[in-house]
């Protein structure tokens, strides 16, 4: 992300920000393509448990080329993660019967593209704290999708994204990062149905992988299963390690 003018840091110089070449594949430290993962948790209960176990070992979302914490109305530190706060909103029952969270997601999506990590990654996941994540084996799924403006609809139930593991391109964040003000946005909506339905709106392009998670709440979790990338519901530490 770049501010035109003069930097401090390098020298004084002055920069222009004008585009010099192709837009590369973003930060990759830990493998190919990066991946930019982020978890929304409160500050209190089980999952700070989880994060904290997932922290120590470096897995899960902590596999990532970056990471963040986000959390309503206070923050937490989990090792050298502080967490980005953004503005709670109320939770209602959803029309699935479900949480109805979308306007606290919302939120949640606003601070992150507000804290511009998301800009050097080439794929963002939101990742729930009791989905084990695999990093290595969402990178064999999504490595064919490079350069396209895609997100993954991963369960056949409703044909829809489910929020245990939810994965979008960096086109996909950059195109809700500036029209996703004019999706629909009713909080008796889940937040996986929400952006389901934004991202169709917005015109990014379905990729239909249900392999990429087992999820108990769509075609079943079993942990044995080689190629999912993420399993789902893990909220006890020593299950989800």
């Amino acid at each position: 992300w770049c501010q035109p003018g003069a930097h401090a840091d390098d020298n004084n110089e002055t920069w222009s920000c004008k585009t010099l070449g192709p837009r590369s594949y973003g930060v990759s430290t830990k493998g190919f393509p990066s991946l930019y993962c982020f978890s929304v948790l409160r500050t209190v209960g089980y999952e700070v448990g989880l994060m904290k176990a997932q922290h120590d070992k470096g897995a899960g979302i902590f596999g990532c080329d970056a990471t963040s914490l986000l959390t309503a109305d206070g923050s937490i530190t989990i090792g050298e993660y502080k967490s980005i706060q953004f503005p709670g909103a109320p939770i209602t029952v959803s029309i699935d019967h479900t949480a109805g969270n979308t306007l606290l997601f919302v939120n949640a999506w606003n601070a992150v593209v507000g804290a511009n990590i998301w800009r050097n990654h080439t794929f963002i996941l939101k990742v729930d704290p009791d989905a084990v994540l695999i990093p290595d084996r969402v990178r064999w799924h999504v490595q064919p999708h490079v350069g396209n403006k895609m997100y993954v609809v991963n369960c056949p139930i409703g044909d829809m994204m489910y929020g245990a593991l939810e994965v979008y391109s960096y086109y996909a964040i950059k195109e809700w990062s500036m029209r996703g003000k004019d999706c629909a946005h009713p909080n008796n909506w889940g937040e996986d149905k929400y952006m389901t339905i934004c991202m169709d709106f917005l015109g990014v392009a379905r990729v239909h992988d249900t392999a990429i998670v087992a999820d108990n709440l769509c075609l079943g979790s079993d942990c044995g299963n080689g190629g999912a990338a993420a399993f789902h519901p893990y909220k006890d530490v020593g299950q989800w390690l």
